[in-house]
């Protein structure tokens, strides 16, 4: 590990694959959404390396069965469709079949004690985000949390952590991303944003290394050590 950074005042986190595993969550309401349209499931295997991109791309793959797949390759009624029964079926899910990764929770109440800022940026559409932390018990942790269909871009577009930073009044440079994929990675190059690596998140089968993180953890409780020396 590399030596502990200073002066980091807020650590953003990304939700699916940092914070918890909603494989099974999201899994099951694909599942459902595709039979009611006679379509075939993928598997959940499938299903783990199509997350990362938002709802629609995760709709448009898990119809397909193929990762690189544009909207012209669908029937726009039929992924319309889809999409809304994702939609309608993943709120009713939005409180079971998860799991919060070993530390999060303690780790997340142990930087907020210490005065740390906390911020959620992820692709998950926003309607799911505050039901979500309900159902997880985690919404009195974060100060900001931003999801997928606020801005016009998502990551690894770097505008969402600006955002943050900017509703927070702190400098990127004081900022740390903490994330499973090189969205999360990338974005934070982007930003100017030092950046945590977690190997056991969603990443397309990649290693998290290979795209240069600032640091590599494969234990979340050790982002205490980077953000606190």
């Amino acid at each position: 590990m590399k030596p502990a950074v200073q002066k980091i005042e807020l650590v953003i986190f990304d939700l699916d694959g940092t914070l918890a595993d909603t494989v099974p969550q999201i899994a099951l309401s694909v599942k459902r959404a595709l039979e009611r349209n006679n379509l075939p499931f993928p598997g959940v295997d499938r299903i783990r390396g199509f997350v990362g991109n938002g709802a629609d791309r995760l709709i448009q793959r898990s119809i397909t069965n193929r990762f690189d797949v544009t909207e012209s390759d669908i029937d726009p009624e039929l992924f319309q469709k889809v999409r809304r029964d994702y939609f309608e079926i993943y709120m009713d899910e939005i409180s079971s079949n998860f799991s919060l990764f070993p530390g999060v929770r303690e780790t997340l109440k142990d930087l907020k004690k210490h005065g740390i800022k906390l911020a959620i940026a992820t692709n998950k559409p926003d309607i799911y985000i505050k039901p979500w932390l309900k159902a997880a018990e985690l919404e009195s942790i974060f100060d900001v949390t931003v999801g997928g269909g606020i801005l016009a871009t998502k990551k690894p577009d770097p505008e969402i952590l600006f955002q943050i930073c900017r509703k927070l009044s702190v400098d990127c440079s004081n900022a740390l991303m903490v994330g499973d994929s090189s969205n999360d990675v990338l974005a934070a190059r982007n930003a100017g944003m030092r950046s945590v690596g977690l190997t056991y998140g969603y990443n397309y089968s990649k290693p998290i290394a290979s795209f240069n993180p600032s640091y590599v953890l494969d234990d979340f409780s050790k982002i205490i050590e980077i953000v606190l020396g």
